[in-house]
């Protein structure tokens, strides 16, 4: 059977669009109780199941998969491969098969499970085969065979998280029950050691005890240190400390070799729609762009492999140390496609640098492996074979940028993140200022353009800015920089003279010249390191929030802040009163009751489904937060804060920081507009000098001043979903899961990373058993159709939660349909006249119409528009709850106790314009139809929103409506696939009846367009999904606070204790400025790297698995913050 199209380019050719309907007249013989059956598109790759009407989209859409061209997954049998595929372990021969025949387990397992003599690599691979062979016991069924049996059993131990003692009785019982003479190993311990024979390895390199260097290479035979003489080992060839290197190679082939992820490597350039001006993916920005256009030769073979590199330091004992610190170095590829970009599964682990102490500035030395494997991977290349199309090619591989928290990013870049000039992209240029005990990063007036009147003004800070903006640093001007930075010697011996050099003048803030500049292309890069926003996010919430609600460690209105306004000599106002020991209230921060309010608002939230965890767990007996995850911070900073702060504070002081708010917002989008960016460039600027009109200095922090590169970075890098460090922060948190022997944590990593790894690869050819890859979501939406529908109306798949119960649909039957609205416009009824025209007649209308063609000519009736015709049953099923597209929806009368799931809006017509009504799910209606078909519906309540009424306006780019008001009572039903979640918050200013509508971005949802088929230009942009619709612009109020007004006046000023005022050891009104030279501040910062850049461990993870810890905060006698060293992100709040 000639099956050439499936290759045809031309998906609206009859040639191929009669090939997909012949593969359709096979696959309904394969469909299962449901009516569906493995989809075979590009996409779907024969591992999702789907409707044959959905599948038949899905392959004039994205196309049929090209390898595809023996049907076994429907029901054709392949013999091509001769009598393998009629024995044992089918599935798992096909795994071997690409995983030996690119022949990347050639680099061996050299893990401590496995002896040195260890087996060639053809006996191991015999040996596997063998096993593959062999049946389970004599007489089983023909599909399970030893290893079979034994891989998936260690899958359900890895998927289920069974404890090894579990695993060993379970071992035991199948022994007892499987028939005498099994082949079922004895133990845990002999099934890993197996799987290790199957997994890639990795290689342990000795590491000097001073991380002077690796004994690698040419010196991995020496007994002693190269660098500082140093004995290699403790005792016994026991060395000090051991790296754990994974090499890349063999795992990038290994995404070619595999089916199931080859098609997906190209997706970046044969998937993706690219539209000027759009940012959905790293490749839409400008430095993936320029880099292609400086290496041809690179970028002209699709599946050259682009990678970020990301790293950050962990605790492998959660809460049981705090002194441990562990660096794993990750690589992200960012060929795949958005939804597999930030899959753990994609994440390639290198290498594992081991603890107890943070690598700090020799971070380099750990890297060379890594960097001698990039070379070769960018000069020569490696054999490759792609499972594709089929053939060996020659496989290339880039890092393009690293991915990190910011004091990585000293280690990673070689500029200092401490001290003066703490901004690694202004770098000699950063505008800093001296206060107490701390540097402060003010002066973003030099941002503005020179003609700009708030230049003029000497109420920011007492003087007139004519500074220019920093400069941008080309390459050529970074390189002469580090080429005069003066050697220094790697490594923590005491004998090593480097360890406390004093930095010259010169040398500004680098430390090094980062071994990532030995990569041919890496001083061409446009961005070479991103800023990570989550945790700038989480730092500049607490600095919010601290300060607002005065909370202890965290607040920026210290007395020391105040006392440094009175050095400054401005704002008057805010200064203290020395004589009557009392501080000014001021505007910008809560009053008691104002905080147990914002606190009760907190409590009060509830946020839609898998959106967030409960927040209102933060709020404290003293009404204070504490205790708040990076990712809590992220949603109170974006959603709830402006919402919150509505009738709080004054207006200047609120409209600033609710469009703070609104920028993390904006620049968090999954779809960025490039013009947009490039506005949002000037708001923050505009933003951050009206924020230094309100807060004192000790606000700036090093992180409040980065927001100002991020719009920058997010047009030269695209979205900022694959540049954070969340995913990283994830895989760590699987990675400490790993830990079983805490005497050498890291060793338990690797051993269970590469059985994992292994399991990952042999589980993407399992049939018939719940992988990690067809495991249902928590919501996820199942059909419950038991025909093949072909209509959208009926094709929408959802699945019902919580009981039911059977109602009779009565009148309401009449409105449960299509609309005919042009038939009726023609026969010349009015707009007024339609809707009841539309009930009285449309039903009957149809029907007679659809029986009468389906009498003349049957073939042009199909089956749903018959069932259409003839109308809804009269009952129905009235559910609780139900899950449409991933999202999970409930009726208000069922909305949990802790989320909010009701709330909808509805892109509809309003006297013929379109308009976004809003409102609430009042009943969740299962409308059956005859010969199986089901349609789920809505019965809403939608609120008024009609333009320039009373029930609904705008505030703050906020809208907020009135819950009492109804609106289209008599057409409340829509289709459930038609709905968009939404979810209210209290509008604390206007009373109980008024919400402030927030639009709900579902993490596990993308709005990636595909190129439609349905119009004969192939350009045509179809966006399936629009949940991440476009927010409305950031346009600043330039209006700046009086100086007057940033303080409290009807509250009494804070009296303090005559000791705290002696604390602050305040010598009169002229003290001098802190003016330390870069000599004394060098010094400092080595002092602190020694004590504090270990104390890098993490808090509990989150709901998702993400570790908020980071870098705790040093705090004084009044619990202010010392910011000479930069902190990312804090512990918990206290």
């Amino acid at each position: 059977m000639d099956r050439s199209w499936i290759s045809n380019p031309d998906r609206i050719s009859a040639e191929y669009v009669a090939g997909v309907n012949q593969f359709l007249k096979v696959e309904r013989e394969t469909v299962d109780a449901s009516g569906c059956t493995p989809c075979p598109c590009k996409n779907c790759i024969n591992r999702v199941k789907r409707h044959i009407g959905e599948i038949r989209r899905h392959l004039l859409h994205q196309g049929f998969l090209s390898t595809y061209t023996v049907w076994v997954e429907h029901g054709e049998v392949d013999h091509s491969s001769g009598p393998a595929h009629e024995s044992f372990g089918d599935e798992m021969e096909e795994a071997f098969h690409d995983a030996t025949r690119d022949h990347y387990f050639d680099i061996g397992s050299t893990s401590d499970m496995l002896s040195p003599e260890q087996p060639a690599d053809s006996e191991r691979y015999d040996n596997l085969f063998e096993q593959l062979k062999t049946p389970l016991y004599d007489g089983c069924n023909d599909t399970i065979s030893a290893l079979t049996f034994v891989v998936k059993l260690m899958h359900l131990k890895v998927l289920n998280k069974w404890t090894d003692r579990s695993f060993d009785m379970l071992i035991k019982l199948l022994q007892e029950v499987l028939p005498p003479g099994n082949r079922c190993l004895d133990s845990y311990y002999s099934t890993r050691k197996m799987l290790c024979d199957v997994g890639l390895g990795y290689e342990q390199i000795d590491v000097c005890k001073y991380d002077c260097s690796l004994f690698y290479g040419e010196y991995s035979t020496d007994q002693d240190c190269h660098v500082c003489g140093t004995s290699r080992y403790i005792r016994k060839k026991i060395p000090h400390k051991r790296l754990r290197y994974f090499p890349i190679t063999p795992r990038l082939k290994r995404l070619y070799s595999s089916k199931s992820t080859a098609t997906l490597m190209r997706w970046h350039k044969e998937g993706r729609v690219v539209e000027p001006g759009v940012l959905r993916h790293p490749a839409d920005g400008e430095a993936w762009q320029n880099f292609d256009s400086l290496n041809e030769h690179f970028a002209s073979d699709p599946r050259s492999i682009r990678l970020g590199l990301a790293s950050d330091g962990f605790n492998p004992f959660g809460n049981m140390s705090t002194t441990y610190s562990m660096w794993p170095v990750v690589l992200i590829p960012y060929n795949l496609p958005p939804w597999k970009i930030a899959a753990k599964t994609n994440y390639l682990l290198s290498l594992l640098i081991p603890g107890p102490k943070s690598p700090t500035k020799d971070f380099d030395v750990f890297l060379r492996p890594l960097i001698d494997e990039l070379k070769v991977l960018w000069n020569v290349g490696t054999d490759c074979f792609d499972a594709h199309e089929g053939k060996r090619f020659k496989l290339f591989a880039s890092v393009i940028w690293t991915v990190s928290d910011f004091p990585a990013y000293a280690y990673l870049s070689g500029w200092s993140t401490q001290g003066k000039l703490a901004c690694p992209v202004c770098l000699e240029d950063t505008r800093h200022m001296s206060i107490r005990g701390k540097q402060c990063y003010m002066g973003h007036r030099c941002f503005l353009e020179a003609e700009h009147p708030w230049r003029n003004r000497k109420d920011f800070d007492g003087t007139v800015e004519v500074r220019p903006p920093p400069r941008r640093f080309e390459s050529s001007h970074i390189l002469a920089q580090l080429d005069a930075i003066s050697p220094r010697q790697p490594g923590k011996a005491p004998s090593n003279s480097s360890r406390k050099r004093k930095r010259l003048s010169s040398e500004l803030n680098w430390l090094k010249k980062s071994i990532l500049f030995e990569l041919p292309y890496w001083s061409s890069l446009k961005l070479r390191h991103n800023l990570d926003v989550m945790h700038i996010e989480k730092n500049v919430c607490d600095n919010i929030v601290g300060t607002l609600m005065d909370i202890e460690g965290k607040t920026k209105d210290t007395l020391k802040a105040r006392m440094d306004l009175k050095d400054l000599d401005y704002r008057h106002e805010l200064h203290l009163d020395l004589d009557g020991k009392t501080k000014p209230f001021a505007s910008y921060t809560f009053t008691k009751e104002e905080c147990r309010g914002f606190c009760e608002y907190i409590k009060a939230v509830k946020l839609p489904d898998g959106f967030g965890s409960n927040i209102g767990r933060c709020v404290t007996e003293n009404y204070k937060l504490s205790g708040m995850k990076t990712h809590d911070s992220h949603i109170l900073l974006q959603k709830l804060l402006p919402a919150g702060i509505i009738s709080f504070l004054t207006e200047p002081v609120r409209e600033t920081l609710i469009e703070f708010c609104q920028f993390f917002e904006k620049l968090c989008a999954r779809t960025l507009i490039v013009d947009e960016l490039r506005e949002m460039q000037r708001s923050i600027i505009l933003i951050l000098c009206k924020l230094e009109k309100i807060y004192p200095p000790a606000f700036f922090t090093i992180m409040v001043h980065l927001c100002v590169h991020l719009p920058e970075q997010a047009i030269l890098g695209g979205p900022v979903q694959y540049r954070w460090m969340y995913g990283t922060e994830r895989c760590m948190g699987t990675y400490k899961g790993f830990v079983r022997n805490t005497a050498r944590p890291d060793g338990s990593i690797a051993e269970a990373y590469v059985i994992d790894e292994a399991l990952t690869f042999l589980s993407r050819y399992m049939r018939n058993i719940e992988t990690k890859f067809n495991r249902a979501e928590r919501n996820w939406d199942n059909s419950t159709l038991y025909t093949v529908p072909v209509l959208d109306v009926f094709s929408a798949q959802f699945r019902s939660l919580g009981a039911n119960e059977l109602k009779e649909l009565g009148d309401q039957r009449k409105k449960v349909h299509c609309e005919h609205t042009s038939n009726l416009l023609a026969a010349g009824y009015s707009i007024n006249e339609l809707h009841v025209a539309q009930e009285e007649q449309f039903l009957g209308w149809f029907h007679d119409k659809v029986t009468l063609q389906k009498q003349a000519n049957p073939s042009t009736v199909t089956e749903d528009l018959y069932s259409l015709a003839v109308g809804p049953e009269e009952r129905y099923v009235s559910q609780e709850a139900c899950v449409v597209n991933g999202i999970r929806f409930r009726s208000t009368v069922h909305d949990g106790l802790r989320t909010q799931c009701s709330g909808i809006s509805n892109l509809a017509q309003h006297d013929g314009i379109d308009h976004m009504f809003y409102g609430v799910i009042l009943e969740v209606m299962e409308v059956v139809y005859i010969r199986g078909r089901k349609v789920l519906v809505f019965r809403c309540q939608w609120f008024k929103s009609m333009p320039n009424s009373n029930s609904i306006f705008e505030q703050y780019n906020m809208t907020s409506i009135n819950i009492k008001s109804s609106w289209y009572e008599d057409q409340s039903y829509i289709l459930a696939t038609q709905a968009r979640q939404v979810f209210y918050l209290p509008n604390l200013q206007r009373g109980d009846s008024w919400k402030i509508i927030q639009k709900v971005s579902h993490r596990h949802l993308y709005d990636i367009p595909v190129l439609t088929v349905d119009d004969i230009d192939e350009n045509t942009v179809d966006d399936n999904d629009d949940d991440d619709e476009l927010l409305p612009p950031l346009q600043p109020n330039t209006t700046l606070v009086e100086p007057s007004s940033l303080v409290r006046h009807d509250i009494a000023p804070i009296h303090f204790p005559e000791q705290f005022f002696v604390e602050l050891n305040i010598p009169g009104p002229n003290l001098p400025r802190n003016d330390h030279s870069f000599e004394e501040e060098e010094e400092e910062e080595e002092e602190e790297e020694e004590e504090d850049d270990d104390d890098d461990d993490d808090d509990d993870d989150d709901e998702d698995g993400v570790d908020e810890g980071q870098w705790d905060d040093y705090t004084d006698s009044d619990g202010n913050e010392n910011e000479d060293s930069v902190h990312t992100d804090d512990d918990d709040i206290s």
